[in-house]
């Protein structure tokens, strides 16, 4: 029988090895123990984290901040389902820069059977890394049939035209071959390089699969006494020879942001908070993007509402940024439409209660690994002005945010 793991660790620190080891040994350590695991990069900031359950992921009716302790929260697009799933934090690696900071003691005199079983493996992979990393995968699902997104789009435009309807969210993904040297650690290293200013993600769960993204768009966000939520929409290119202050915006893009903007001031409306500042709308680079952004934000303790978190969550998601206006009737058109399902493509994801900050973001510019392969979902808010070429091409462009990393040209 092998040495407990507490004995070996003792005298071990994680400062001798690089970033990538670490994170490498702690997917490759939670794949073999069947624990999930989450890792992700908050936007502007150096430092990567990485959380592990050595429990089952939980299945949450609804996400209660209040309720939760630390951990990764990750729900799917559809509501109605209740499958946001909760890891919990039993241990959570930061590093920035070269401090590496472990909040779980590897020299516990005695560490349980399940903290052992990942200490072994994990210390393991450290000294003889595996050449190919090893994540969770789900089989993949076939979808009869996808709409031709062009008709889709002129579909929306027209119920917009007879009024059912002010704006819908149409989606679509494409699936690409995975080079047989892709390495999911070096993506998400990359992705981190690319877009500082994205929340860069990628969560590995048994029976869920693997999801990986670097979303430009906050759902909430809570420090403290402190609430934010951001309406960001309307979306093009970057002209690298322009600066982002001379950026030019049409009549069909400023409304399509003003729309989430009252979408979020009718949320704060329905539970009659009067106490808000916003800032915005001014154009910010996302990626190879640039969006119109507006920000929101609440004192929670002066406004005696230290709920606010939950209640926002509850009421935002899905936002009109991903789904449309009004909600349940531009819902219904996707679920008639769409032909796929989202899964956690335009979600929500991100830590609970982490260094007393919570940061949930909306999961957009994402993809789903399988065996060989990726599964990359885009969408592009459709107003009465939409034109159909113009909008598949946003979704190409969306694309594009994971592909250019990926060394695939399309």
């Amino acid at each position: 029988m092998r040495k407990p793991a507490a004995i070996k660790t003792a005298t071990r620190s994680l400062q001798d090895f690089s970033k990538e080891e670490i994170t490498r040994a702690s997917i490759s350590a939670a794949y073999q123990n069947d624990y999930p695991v989450a890792f992700w990069r908050l936007p502007n900031t150096g430092e990567i984290h990485i959380l592990v359950s050595f429990d089952k992921v939980q299945q949450l009716d609804k996400v209660d901040f209040e309720e939760l302790e630390k951990g990764f929260v990750m729900a799917p697009f559809d509501n109605v389902k209740n499958q946001h799933l909760f890891i919990k934090g039993d241990l959570h690696i930061a590093f920035d820069f070269d401090e590496v900071s472990c909040q779980f003691d590897f020299s516990k005199a005695k560490p349980s059977h399940k903290e052992e079983l990942f200490i072994d493996s994990f210390f393991g992979y450290l000294d003889t890394p595996e050449s190919q990393v090893q994540y969770h995968k789900r089989k993949e699902t076939l979808e009869s049939s996808l709409p031709d997104y062009e008709e889709f789009v002129d579909k929306c435009v027209t119920a917009i035209k007879s009024e059912q309807v002010q704006k819908v969210v149409p989606a679509r993904y494409m699936e690409i071959d995975l080079k047989p040297d892709f390495d999911v650690v070096d993506q998400f290293m990359q992705l981190g390089k690319t877009y500082p200013n994205a929340f860069i993600s990628l969560t590995s769960i048994p029976g869920t699969g693997t999801w990986m993204g670097a979303t430009p768009e906050v759902l909430i966000e809570q420090e403290g006494d402190l609430f934010k939520t951001v309406a960001l929409a309307a979306t093009q290119k970057r002209d690298p020879e322009k600066s982002i202050s001379d950026t030019a915006w049409n009549q069909k893009e400023i409304e399509e942001q003003a729309m989430v903007g009252r979408y979020i001031i009718n949320c704060f409306k329905k539970i009659r908070l009067r106490e808000f500042e916003e800032r915005g709308p001014k154009t910010v680079l996302a990626g190879n993007l640039l969006h119109l952004k507006t920000d929101y934000k609440v004192n929670m303790a002066e406004t005696n509402f230290p709920e606010l978190g939950t209640v926002m969550l509850e009421l935002l998601h899905p936002t009109s940024a991903v789904a449309g206006m009004p909600k349940t009737t531009a819902l219904a058109m996707i679920q008639e439409w769409e032909g796929f399902d989202r899964e956690f493509f335009s979600g929500f994801l991100g830590p609970v209660h982490i260094d007393d900050h919570t940061n949930i973001f909306v999961n957009l510019r994402c993809m789903q690994l399988f065996e060989g392969k990726a599964r990359l979902y885009a969408g592009a808010g459709v107003t009465e002005d939409s034109n159909p070429a113009k909008e598949l091409q946003e979704t190409e462009i969306k694309f594009n945010t994971l592909l250019n990393v990926m060394g695939h040209h399309h």
